[in-house]
């Protein structure tokens, strides 16, 4: 099974269009932040397309929520309103928002080697097991 990670439709379109041609499954990224849902519309609408033109049995594995802020509640919010509008999976755990992913690419690495024990490495991890054999949890 084919795994596919896209961002929010952009000039790589084309790309996405014709990747998603070739996938099983669509992972969906979403900042946690103010208007970052309205991607997921945009991206949804591309996998409708999709569907309709060149993969009729594509479907969204879930949404990796990242940038999670759990100070304050607007994070919440963004992803409780992902899953009621789209009813769309969240899988967890969220990536939290930290430094570290700053300062990983200064250094031309992952967050996985600059910072193996930080939050948002383990948070990672966690998502590529559910991935590999794991449930969401929704």
């Amino acid at each position: 099974m084919a795994n596919s990670l896209f961002r929010k439709k952009s000039i790589a379109q084309i790309q996405a269009d014709a990747a998603s041609g070739f996938a099983d499954e669509v992972l969906v990224p979403l900042q946690c932040e103010a208007l970052g849902h309205r991607g997921v519309a945009q991206l949804l609408e591309t996998i409708t397309d999709v569907r309709e033109f060149t993969n009729p049995h594509l479907q969204v594995r879930g949404v990796i929520a990242t940038m999670f802020d759990s100070r304050g509640r607007h994070a919440r919010e963004v992803l409780d309103d992902v899953r009621t509008r789209f009813g769309l999976t969240v899988l967890e755990p969220p990536i939290p928002k930290t430094v570290r992913f700053a300062e990983a690419p200064g250094r031309g690495v992952s967050i996985l080697e600059h910072a193996p024990r930080s939050s948002g490495a383990q948070a990672y991890r966690a998502i590529a097991d559910l991935l590999h054999g794991g449930s969401a949890n929704a």
